[in-house]
C-alpha cells in the first residue's frame, strides 16, 4: 500500500515538472508570450474566496475505553464514546451501539440489537453504548453438548460440552459516559443455537442471551422518552 501511494505522487510530480519545464523552454524563445499573458490579466478570474475548513472529525473512542474492557470493571475508567455527541434525550428511539466483552466473539452471533435502533453509517448520532459482561460469579453447569462430523484429532471425538453463563450489562450515554441502567441477563440459547457451525478443536461453549431477551430489557430506555 505504501508503495502504491509513493508510485502515484511520484507520477504527480513528474507531471508538473514537465509542465514547468515546458513553460520555461518556451518562454526563452521569445517574451511575447509573457507579456500576452500580462495583457490578458484584466480579465482573469479573480481568486477564489479562502476555502472554510471542515469540521474537526468527531473522536469515537474504542469499546475498551468506553466500557472499560481492560480488567475487572471501574467506572471512574469509562470514557465517552462519542464526545460532543447528542445527548441521551427526548422522544426515542435512542441510536445504540452494543460491545461485548470477548476478544474472540463472533459478531453475528446473538444478541444483537433490532436494526431500527443503529447509528446512521457515520455514526454521529449515537445516544446510547450498550456494554456485555460476562458475569464471573455465575456458576456455570453443563446443559447439553454439541457434535461434531470429523471428530478431533487429539480426543478422537467431536462432542464439546454447552455450559450455563450469565452476562451483565452496562448502559453509558455516549456523549458523556454517564451511566443509564445496569442489569443481568441468563444466557438461554439451545446448545445448536450456542456452537458455532465448526470447531478446529473441543472447546466450552457458553450458553449466549437471545436478541429478544435483550431488547425486551433495553426498549424503555432505546425506544422510550427520556
Amino acid at each position: 500500500m505504501g508503495r502504491a501511494r509513493r508510485g502515484v505522487a511520484g507520477l504527480v510530480l513528474a507531471a508538473v515538472a514537465g509542465l514547468a519545464g515546458t513553460a520555461a523552454c518556451t518562454g526563452g524563445d521569445d517574451g511575447g508570450d509573457a507579456k500576452g499573458r500580462k495583457e490578458a490579466d484584466p480579465t482573469a478570474s479573480p481568486d477564489p474566496l479562502p476555502r472554510t475548513p471542515p469540521p474537526a472529525r468527531q473522536t469515537v473512542a474504542s469499546s475498551e475505553d468506553a466500557c472499560d474492557f481492560t480488567g475487572p470493571f471501574e467506572a471512574g475508567k469509562v470514557k465517552p464514546y462519542l464526545p460532543g455527541g447528542p445527548a441521551y434525550e427526548g422522544p426515542g428511539p435512542h441510536p445504540a451501539v452494543l460491545f461485548k466483552d470477548d476478544i474472540a466473539v463472533d459478531e453475528s452471533e446473538p444478541p444483537q440489537l433490532p436494526g431500527d435502533w443503529t447509528p446512521d453509517f457515520a455514526n454521529t448520532d449515537t445516544q446510547l453504548v450498550v456494554c456485555q459482561y460476562d458475569d464471573d460469579s455465575h456458576d456455570s453447569r453443563t446443559v447439553g453438548t454439541c457434535t461434531y462430523l470429523g471428530g478431533s484429532h487429539n480426543t478422537g471425538d467431536g462432542v464439546v460440552d454447552v455450559q450455563s453463563a450469565r452476562y451483565v450489562f452496562r448502559v453509558f450515554e455516549a456523549a458523556t459516559g454517564e451511566p443509564v441502567t445496569k442489569f443481568a441477563l441468563d444466557g438461554t440459547t439451545s446448545p445448536q443455537q450456542t456452537c458455532p457451525d465448526s470447531a478446529l478443536y473441543p472447546a466450552t461453549d457458553f450458553q449466549l442471551v437471545t436478541s429478544e431477551a435483550l431488547a425486551d430489557r433495553l426498549r424503555p430506555f432505546v425506544a422510550g422518552r427520556r
